[in-house]
């Protein structure tokens, strides 16, 4: 496979990479790690005609402390870097474990914690190489009519697959946004705009800069759990939870689902249902059972058909809540 040709682009800094994101507006795309960006440049999949490699950008590299005893995480820290953070491991092992679940070693040491939050939708007919994709019309992703998946027009029904952002939003994380009018800032669930053609809500010639953790609840637990094929691979479902417990009750719940919808899913009935009472086993039950019901997963991907991912789904989020209130 061979990458079509393109302009090379180097800022020095967050500003220089707005004001080139914002001339160059749809023909140019974001290097970080380049994990998801080249294959798809390889495939034909993506072709801009300008790469803007924000790598050599200091201010997206780094860890620390913010007012109020949270965390700051720049967007383009490593994924290796964010998994054996002290700081990330003693207080959100949630998103410690999400990261450490990211491809490989060498992918994880290349790519960001931006990268893998921005990851593009992906889909069993939309992800081949530029041949492969020849022998049928385009599906609506690439610019065709019709969603080959479930052969319905005008909608795309690709999968995100992304592992961090799910543990992110069920710890409540918010992000920093920079672009030609300023910074803004946003819960991060707000950054998924759930279509599966254009899954970000970032406007043009914006980027995602930073992420922020708040301060873990007291009395809280936290996890991710991540059902895959093989280890290297992206999930064929996710699960993230946080939940806070005082004097046998759930004060507060936060249940994300990932890989069964075009953008991660927050499981906001299961959350009504863990807080509607004392905890007990009975009580997750009924709250996986939610969240298994509003998974819809479809047959976008090679392995793990939707039956099984949605019913993996289900017991997936039982063993989170089960995990999380155990030690509380």
């Amino acid at each position: 496979m061979r990458i079509l040709p393109f302009t090379y682009l180097r800022p020095g800094s967050i500003d220089e990479a707005v004001a080139l994101l914002a001339e160059h507006g749809a023909e140019a795309v974001i290097l970080a790690g380049g994990t998801d960006l080249v294959p798809r440049m390889k495939q034909m999949v993506a072709r801009p005609k300008y790469v803007v490699d924000i790598r050599r950008i200091g201010a997206l590299q780094a860890i620390a402390e913010s007012a109020g005893g949270g965390l700051r995480i720049a967007a383009g820290t490593s994924l290796t870097r964010v998994a054996e953070s002290p700081a990330v491991r003693e207080r959100y092992p949630a998103l410690a474990e999400a990261a450490a679940r990211v491809g490989s070693t060498q992918l994880r040491n290349s790519g960001t914690l931006g990268g893998n939050v921005c990851l593009e939708t992906r889909c069993w007919y939309y992800n081949q190489s530029h041949t492969w994709k020849a022998a049928r019309p385009d599906c609506y992703k690439a610019g065709g009519e019709i969603c080959h998946v479930v052969n319905k027009p005008g909608e795309c029904y690709a999968a995100y697959r992304g592992d961090t952002s799910i543990a992110l939003i069920a710890l409540g994380a918010k992000a920093t946004v920079a672009g030609p009018s300023g910074q803004r800032q946003m819960a991060l669930e707000e950054l998924f705009s759930g279509k599966g053609e254009a899954p970000l809500t970032l406007q043009p010639g914006e980027l995602l800069t930073e992420i922020l953790l708040p301060p873990v609840p007291t009395n809280s637990a936290q996890t991710y759990i991540k059902v895959y094929h093989r280890a290297v691979d992206f999930p064929l479902a996710g699960v993230a939870a946080q939940l806070a417990m005082e004097n046998g009750r759930c004060t507060s719940a936060r249940i994300v689902l990932g890989a069964v919808e075009s953008g991660p899913l927050r499981a906001t009935q299961a959350e009504q249902i863990l807080t509607s009472g004392p905890f007990s086993d009975q009580l997750a039950e009924e709250a996986a059972e939610a969240a298994r019901k509003i998974a819809r997963p479809v047959r976008n991907m090679a392995h793990g058909s939707p039956a099984y991912r949605r019913q993996i789904t289900g017991i997936t989020v039982r063993q989170a809540l089960r995990f999380c209130a155990s030690p509380l």
